[in-house]
């Protein structure tokens, strides 16, 4: 099932101008560098969406490479942020 899920987000990632990831860390690291997201829950999965654009592609690559860097802090809070959007709605 999760292969199928990965499947449908690349899908979308390829064929949209839209970066969808269900990765809340991920998530939480791209909101302080601040891009802007959309919010979907479906079933007991959550997924973000991001807007395209060259600066975010720079982000993500940043984050899966280790090699981003952002205040311990605003992390802490943007992922606590997101676990309240994922928890309370």
């Amino acid at each position: 099932m999760s292969e199928n899920l990965d499947k449908d987000i690349q899908k979308i990632n390829d064929e949209s101008d839209l970066y969808v990831t269900s990765d809340l860390y991920l998530s939480a690291y791209l909101l302080v560098k601040g891009h802007k997201f959309t919010f979907e829950k479906k079933t007991k999965k959550a997924f973000f969406s991001f807007p395209q654009d060259h600066h975010l592609d720079e982000n993500v690559n940043e984050y899966l490479m280790g090699s981003g860097s952002i205040t311990p802090l605003a992390f802490a809070n943007a992922i606590k942020n997101l676990k309240n959007l994922l928890f309370n709605k």
